[in-house]
């Protein structure tokens, strides 16, 4: 089991906590980008209509070691976001 994060996280950065803080060295991410559209909740979330277009960002960021260490899912609106993506570890 790792350790608590002893740092709110508004003040530090996740990655940042789970090297120093856990020992948990990040190597690589698997990233997937798709078009979807709005569903009721998610147009509810974001102020849109229901069938609004929006980019849909799944990443899986793994361990030195290779194991699955943090999934982040996303919706965009696609009509107010630019995706640049630049990876280097």
């Amino acid at each position: 089991m790792t350790p608590p994060i002893d740092s709110p996280l508004d003040q530090i950065s996740l990655f940042g906590a789970l090297e120093r803080e856990c020992g948990i060295e990040l190597a690589y991410a698997d990233e997937e980008i798709d078009a979807t559209t709005a569903d009721h909740r998610s147009a509810e979330l974001l102020s849109i209509p229901r069938g609004t277009a929006l980019l849909r960002i799944r990443q899986l960021i793994f361990s030195a070691q290779g194991r699955a260490i943090v999934y982040v899912a996303g919706l965009y609106r696609s009509g107010r976001h630019t995706l640049r993506v630049r990876r280097v570890r």
